[in-house]
This record gives structure tokens, C-alpha cells and sequence, in this order.
């Protein structure tokens, strides 16, 4: 059993620190004939060549000696080879819901003697190593987000004589989500000047699990299977339950994924985020910094008791139909789930049709109409000033909005933030690189 001090600790950052290389053919790599080492061909070339000769000089003992030669390079590759089937590799994921930035822990383990190497996905070079029977504890710190694929595990194969040398696979690889990176933004300035004071405020009635326990006089109509018989015993006369429902707060975060909105221009840092063994997702530094700042703020609010509902420009859900409880415990679990979906949030794909100035889909505007006193946060890409003004209009309706704007060059939206700022919501023009931490301690 590794102890904590062996732990090994392997970051993404120092990608750039070594090189990965291989120099072996392919063509022996498919056949696994990169197992042997030079000792290894130089016997099986000196068989060979001891054949050769003597089938031309018609000397048998030199024909047993080279048959010899290549008899022992071959027994001793398919005895390696034998050896990796005995051996018994599994691995499993110790840190629930990795996130970027964060520690992740893994065990990989050996049922049998073997030496084994973990391979891990290109940006963090050579894995660790160990021998079992035994297991070894390895940390990672992802820096993108994606479904990234740990092994599959390598044994390191060698015989007695030197002939054979190399790794082979195996067991299987493990996809690990990665899931967004989450700011602790409950250290900086809350998120506007009256959505965020203590816990949230109960400003919807709705259907709950349990009752208020105040009690009222008996109205004339009251049921009887609504007496409060203690508090009539203690007051002397009749006192019936007062049945208010539990209300719970409500937000909605609007979240942009349309591709031309984060794919603008030459100025978008383009990014490929993994997809396991498919192809990679397609995304820009902007798209990953409003994916990061939505997921922040999403907790945010939820520790506050928050019910969020997440909803794209179009109105449609960002996630599945959740839980239609509206407790506290759903609320954590609602923006669970939106954390556990940002390991593989994708753009739409691209469109050929021109937007107009009406960016927001009609079942998303008549959302917005139940949300005039509530929480409402817009994280958008790209706006042009025609949208602007239009997406001011929506001001006389909806009142308490966070609009988040990130763009390739916030010093030209002059125009598009003056149509904004008329509205009286609280809005923030983000360039790709903005640090979200400094961005809440100047809040």
C-alpha cells in the first residue's frame, strides 16, 4: 500500500518540459516485436546469418547453432509475452467529480508480480511505476476540462537474458470527466447589489414538503382535521393549524452556446477539448472562461439556497429535467448536475443563417416574464448594437439581471455597453483572458 509520502503528483502545466518519442516502427510496435533489445536482434540476426552460411557451406553443426541462437530469442519473447496474460491490472478513481485545477486521485493496481507502468494522456508525460502484487496512489491536475483517457496501464516486460525488454498494454483505459473549473467567488463581493445577502429570500410560493406550524383562531368553514389540539388546550379555545407553504427562491442563468457567438475571429484562442476516443470538442478561451464562470456562480447561489433554472438563448433546458422539489437539497443537486455536464458542454453547431436583433427565443421570453423581482444571469459571447437595444427593452420586465459579456475586444463595444448600462442592470464587459477572481474583488 503506497503511503502518503510516496504519492506521486503529476500536473498538465509541465507539458512542455519533455518530449514524447517513438522511435520504434510501427510496424514492430503492432506486432510487439519492439520488445526486444539490441542484445535481443543482434542474436536473432547472428541465427539468421549462421543459417544462411550454413545452408550455402553445407555445415551442419553451424546450422544448429544458429537455430539454436533464433530458438532461444523466440522462446524467450513468447515466454515475456505469456507473463503479461497472468498479470491482473485495475484502476480505480478516488476523487469524486474531478474538476480543473483540483487534485485528482487514482489508484492502479496489481493482482500478480509484475513491474507496471501507468500511462497517462499525453500533456502529463511518463506515468509512475511500481511492482506488484500491490497498488499504487497517483494525484493528476487537470487544466482543461473534457473527457480525458488514463491508460491503458503498461507492464514492463524483461527476461533473464537480456534479449527481451519493453512495454505492452494492459487492461483497458478509463475515461475520467473533468468538469469545469469552479471559482470560490463566496470570498469576494456578492454577486450584485440585492440578489445575494445571506441565504435566499423566499419570494415564490410553491408546493412543499412540509407546513409552517403556526396556529390562528377557528374560522367558521376551517376543517376539523385541521385543529391544532395543543395550542387549543394551552389558549382555551378553538386554534386551527395556519398552513403556509414553504417558499423557495428561485434564479435563472442564461447561458449562450451559439459557435459564431465564440468563434468570431482570428482573435479567438481556438481550443480542442478530449471527447475520450472520439474527436475532440471544439471550442475557444472565451467559451471556457463564461463555461467556468457560469459553473462559479451556479454554486454560488446554490449554497444560497437558490433554485436555478438553466436555460439556453433558445429557452431550451441546458440539462435535463430535474427534480421538480424545490428544497434546499435539490437546489445543490440542480447545479451538480450543470457541473457534472461541463465536462462535455459543446457549442451548436455552426449555422448559415444571419441572426437578427431578437437573440432570446420566444420560450425563453416568456420565461423571463415569472422572473420580474428574481434573480436573472445572461453569460453571452459576441452582441451586436442592434441586439443590445433589443435585449435593453427586456429592462421593463425584468428588473434584477447580471449580464456577463465576454468578447474578443471589450474596448469596441462602447456603443453596445452605453445601450446596456441604460437598462440599470448590472453589467460586466469580460476580455478572454479575464481572471474571474480579480474580476469579484473589484466587484
Amino acid at each position: 500500500m503506497s503511503s502518503l509520502e510516496d504519492t506521486q503528483r503529476f500536473d498538465s502545466r509541465d507539458a512542455l518540459t519533455w518530449t514524447r518519442a517513438d522511435s520504434t516502427p510501427a510496424s514492430l510496435r503492432r506486432f510487439q516485436l519492439d520488445l526486444f533489445t539490441l542484445r535481443g536482434w543482434g542474436t536473432i540476426v547472428s541465427g539468421a546469418l549462421l543459417v544462411f552460411l550454413a545452408y550455402i557451406l553445407g555445415r551442419h553443426e553451424m546450422m544448429a547453432i544458429g537455430v539454436g541462437l533464433l530458438t532461444l530469442a523466440l522462446v524467450s519473447w513468447l515466454l515475456v509475452l505469456r507473463l503479461r496474460n497472468k498479470s491482473k491490472l485495475s484502476r480505480s478513481l478516488l476523487t469524486p467529480n474531478p474538476v480543473v485545477g483540483d487534485v485528482t486521485r487514482l489508484q492502479l493496481s496489481c493482482s500478480e508480480n509484475a513491474k507496471v507502468q501507468e500511462s497517462l494522456p499525453a500533456e502529463f508525460g511518463p506515468g509512475p511505476e511500481f511492482t506488484g502484487p500491490g497498488e499504487k496512489v497517483y494525484e493528476l491536475i487537470f487544466r482543461t476540462r473534457g473527457i480525458h483517457l488514463v491508460g491503458p496501464a503498461k507492464q514492463i516486460l524483461s527476461d533473464p537474458l537480456g534479449l527481451v525488454d519493453g512495454l505492452v498494454d494492459s487492461g483497458d483505459a478509463m475515461p475520467v470527466p473533468v468538469c469545469a473549473e469552479i471559482h470560490p467567488l463566496e470570498r469576494f463581493a456578492s454577486l450584485g447589489d440585492k440578489m445575494l445577502t445571506g441565504d435566499a429570500k423566499f419570494s415564490r410560493s410553491t408546493t412543499a414538503d412540509y407546513y409552517d406550524v403556526a396556529t390562528r383562531d377557528y374560522q367558521q368553514g376551517d376543517s376539523i382535521r385541521q385543529v391544532h389540539w395543543k395550542a387549543t388546550a394551552r389558549q382555551g379555545k378553538l386554534m386551527v393549524r395556519q398552513e403556509n407553504h414553504v417558499a423557495t427562491a428561485q434564479a435563472l442563468l442564461v447561458f449562450d452556446r451559439t459557435f459564431e457567438h465564440w468563434h468570431t475571429n482570428g482573435a479567438d484562442l481556438r481550443l480542442g477539448i478530449p471527447h475520450g476516443d472520439g474527436p475532440p470538442i471544439q471550442s475557444s478561451r472565451r467559451f471556457e472562461t463564461a463555461l467556468s464562470l457560469a459553473c462559479s456562480i451556479g454554486q454560488r447561489y446554490a449554497a444560497n439556497g437558490y433554485q436555478l433554472l438553466f436555460r439556453e438563448l433558445s429557452g431550451e433546458q441546458l440539462l435535463q429535467a430535474g427534480s421538480l422539489s424545490l428544497s434546499g437539497a435539490s437546489a445543490q443537486a440542480g447545479f451538480e448536475d450543470l457541473h457534472a455536464a461541463s465536462a462535455e458542454m459543446a457549442l451548436r453547431p455552426p449555422s448559415n443563417v444571419t441572426e437578427g436583433p431578437e437573440i432570446l427565443g420566444e420560450g425563453l421570453r416568456k420565461l423571463l416574464l415569472g422572473f420580474r423581482d428574481e434573480p436573472v444571469i445572461m453569460i453571452l459571447g459576441e452582441l451586436r448594437t442592434d441586439q443590445a437595444a433589443w435585449l435593453a427593452t427586456l429592462a421593463r420586465s425584468v428588473r434584477h439581471v447580471e449580464l456577463f459579456l465576454l468578447v474578443s475586444h471589450p474596448e469596441r463595444y462602447h456603443e453596445v455597453q452605453q445601450r446596456l448600462l441604460q437598462t440599470g442592470w448590472k453589467i460586466h464587459f469580460l476580455a478572454a483572458n479575464t481572471d474571474i477572481n480579480e474580476l469579484w474583488s473589484q466587484s
